[in-house]
C-alpha cells in the first residue's frame, strides 16, 4: 500500500509516520525507487499499536520502542495484557489535584522561564490548561531548592544538566516495564499486578535513594584515597 492508504487506515499523518521510521519504531518500507515506498499490514498494526499506547496508556515513545523491540513484543500489546492497569495504578498513585503553574511559581519560588526550561529538557510537563501534576510541582520545588543551595548557572549548573535525570528515568522505566510485563502478563491477575506495581514503585524509589547515597559516599572515599596516594 502507499503512504496515503497507510494514513487513512491508521489516522496518523505522514510526517508522524516518517518520524516513527526515523526513530526505529517502524521498519523501513520497501522501495521500488527513491520516490516510491510500499507499506504492509505490519506497518498498519504497529502504527495503531503506537497510537494506542500513547493515547490509552500514556507511554513515551522510548518505552513504546522498547516494547516493540522486545522479542515477544506483540504479547505486550495484546488486549488482555492488563488493559486497565494504567487506570488502576493512576487511581492509587495520583493523590492530589492538578496545580496551576502560577501557583507552583508562587509556592516554589521558581520563575516561568525556569519551568519552561525544565519542560524543554523533559524534567517536568505542563498540560494545555497550564496546570501541573503534583509530582511535577514537587520536582519544580526541588529544582528551586537546588538553586537556593548553590547549584546555580553562575557556577556552571545549567538547566540542561537536569536532563540527565530525565534521560536516566526514561531508560530505567523502559527496562522496568519490560521486566514487569515479561514476568507477570498471563501469570498473575490484574488486581495482583496493580498491587505489585503500586508497592514496587515505593520500594524501588527507596532502594534507589539508598543506592545513590551509598555510591556517592563510596566514590568520595575512593577519591580521597587517590588524592592521598598522589600526595
Amino acid at each position: 500500500m502507499r503512504m496515503r492508504e497507510l494514513e487513512k487506515r491508521t489516522g496518523v499523518g505522514r510526517e508522524t509516520i516518517r518520524f516513527y521510521i526515523r526513530e526505529g519504531l517502524l521498519p523501513e518500507p520497501e522501495r521500488a525507487s527513491r520516490n516510491s515506498a510500499s507499506y504492509t499490514d505490519d506497518h498498519v498494526a504497529r502504527v495503531r499499536a503506537i497510537k494506542r499506547l500513547q493515547e490509552e496508556r500514556f507511554l513515551p515513545l522510548a518505552v513504546i520502542k522498547t516494547l516493540l523491540d522486545a522479542t515477544d513484543g506483540d504479547s505486550w500489546l495484546h488486549a488482555d495484557a492488563f488493559p486497565h492497569l494504567d487506570a488502576m495504578l493512576r487511581a492509587r498513585l495520583d493523590k492530589g489535584e492538578r496545580i496551576a503553574v502560577a501557583r507552583v511559581i508562587e509556592q516554589a519560588g521558581a520563575t516561568r522561564a525556569e519551568i519552561e526550561e525544565a519542560v524543554a529538557n523533559g524534567t517536568v510537563s505542563i498540560a494545555a490548561d497550564d496546570t501541573m501534576d503534583p509530582r511535577d510541582a514537587g520536582i519544580v520545588k526541588a529544582l528551586a531548592e537546588l538553586k537556593a543551595i548553590g547549584f546555580t548557572e553562575a557556577r556552571g549548573f545549567t538547566a540542561e544538566h537536569h536532563g540527565i535525570y530525565a534521560d536516566f528515568v526514561d531508560w530505567l522505566v523502559s527496562q522496568e516495564m519490560r521486566l514487569f510485563f515479561d514476568h507477570t502478563a498471563g501469570v498473575v491477575g490484574e488486581d495482583e499486578a496493580a498491587n505489585m506495581a503500586e508497592r514496587g514503585v515505593a520500594a524501588v524509589n527507596d532502594m534507589l535513594s539508598l543506592m545513590r547515597t551509598r555510591e556517592i559516599l563510596r566514590r568520595l572515599e575512593a577519591r580521597r584515597r587517590v588524592a592521598n596516594d598522589n600526595g
